[in-house]
């Protein structure tokens, strides 16, 4: 019954895209009706020359409104024809092109061009966008430049599309949409279009982390500056002459009457390398939970990014291991790969993390409390892990800055919607007692970092 409905829904949805008439049209024909029954029925004094008059103005008007509709319905239709015989003939085409400018007010913006069409007479030529199979944009206006030519068959600009999450969109088909100029006639004309493009995480400030390279992976090439690389504390030497005694593991020598010492640090002149390890990891089932899927999730990767950015910018070698495949080292397709990932179940920390490279860690508050605890109490001190509590993402204040241009609603209305379908998520309460166990393991070390 729930599939059917769905599946009627859809329906009804594609055959209102398609009307030729609009609602507007519709309001205005009742209107019309209804103001004609009315004045003919102020007629009080049948068959004298003001009755006569009376009927000669409302012919009028009548014939006024007939005339301005039908030029708009003419026109309109025009276009249509126009470009369906076009497409019958293989010559519509719709180039589109995904740009992001930089910069904090950064906007996703699609540059369209479509040729050859013909802009009904003072109507509007709007489009909608099919994605992802069963999306559909909302109906929008190519904003276009200064025209150099009084007649065009081209039309060419950019539209802001702002989309619920950042991942990778693709786009099936573009509708077209023919309207006169009060918007009561739309004809549609569908062509095919395929193109990809993804939404990218917003440049925020964020709080600097402090990590030390723990890897390289060419030494053959020195760097110029010493990068200071942690002893292994877990290994340990016996004690020699040169040895610094406050390296000594007293614990031992009690145990075992054994002269240890901690391997101590270098200057090491080819460590130049951070590798940063998020883990998208779900300890929950979160399969059908939005608040999970787009808010949590675009909030978790732009931190994640933003971390990544700031590290380069500290003159860091940076290398991404996300935790779906494949690894990226440029800047853009690591952009890429954090933009497309998702929540998942299949690898969780300790088949994901390598703790002899890993110098930063990335966990969520989905993640698992148990495996967190046996990662830091064995390698707390010689990473640096950044938990991200999600729920935080939609009560701070600055996240308005990113939503505004990530939601299709007024960004005010789409947080108030998630934080009351959060508040009646029964996965709620657990998510919240994990953030409290994850928050009070990880302030016992120093190195990790709360978000």
């Amino acid at each position: 019954m729930k599939k059917w409905w769905k599946n009627s829904s859809a329906l009804i949805q594609r055959t209102g895209y398609r009307l030729p008439v609009t609602w507007y049209f519709v309001v205005f024909a009742v209107m019309v009706l209804l103001a004609l029954e009315w004045l003919r029925s102020q007629q009080r004094i049948p068959d004298t020359s003001f009755s006569d008059i009376f009927q000669l103005l409302i012919r009028v008007a009548i014939f006024f409104i007939v005339v301005v509709v039908t030029l708009g319905f003419v026109s309109a239709l025009v276009a249509f024809i126009y470009v369906a015989w076009q497409k019958r003939r293989n010559r519509v085409s719709l180039d589109l092109d995904s740009t992001t400018p930089s910069g904090k007010k950064q906007q996703q913006l699609l540059q369209l061009k479509l040729h050859p069409v013909l802009k009904p007479l003072l109507g509007f030529v709007r489009l909608r966008l099919r994605y992802d199979g069963t999306h559909y944009s909302r109906k929008f206006a190519i904003v276009q430049g200064a025209r150099k030519k009084l007649f065009s068959t081209t039309i060419s600009g950019t539209y802001n599309w702002e989309l619920p999450a950042i991942k990778e969109y693709s786009i099936e088909q573009a509708i077209l949409y023919f309207e006169d100029y009060f918007q009561f006639f739309s004809f549609t004309v569908q062509i095919p279009c395929h193109s990809h493009f993804i939404t990218q995480p917003k440049q925020t400030d964020t709080r600097v982390l402090q990590a030390t390279p723990r890897k390289t992976e060419d030494t053959n090439t020195r760097i110029e500056e010493l990068k200071k690389v942690e002893g292994e504390y877990l290994n340990y030497k016996n004690f020699e002459h040169h040895d610094d005694v406050r390296r000594i593991v007293w614990k031992i020598y009690a145990k075992n009457k054994e002269l240890v010492v901690r391997t101590p640090e270098i200057l090491d002149p080819y460590a130049s390398h951070i590798y940063l390890y998020a883990s998208f990891y779900s300890h929950f089932d979160v399969t059908n939970n939005e608040v999970v899927q787009v808010p949590f999730l675009n909030y978790y990767k732009t931190v994640i990014w933003n971390a990544y950015r700031e590290l380069e910018q500290q003159g860091l070698e940076v290398r991404y291991v996300p935790d779906q495949p494949v690894a990226a080292s440029d800047p853009k397709q690591v952009q890429y790969r954090i933009s497309t990932s998702v929540w998942q179940s299949d690898k969780d920390l300790a088949a994901y993390v390598k703790p002899n490279e890993t110098a930063i860690l990335f966990i969520s508050s989905l993640s698992n409390e148990a495996q967190v605890a046996q990662l830091v109490e064995q390698y707390g001190s010689e990473m640096v892990v950044v938990f991200v509590a999600l729920s935080n993402s939609l009560q701070r204040q600055h996240i308005g800055d990113w939503l505004k241009w990530l939601f299709v609603k007024n960004e005010q209305d789409a947080v108030a919607r998630y934080k009351t379908a959060w508040s009646l998520s029964l996965l709620r309460g657990r998510l919240l007692s994990n953030e409290k166990k994850l928050t009070r393991l990880l302030e016992k070390y120093q190195k990790p970092v709360l978000i």
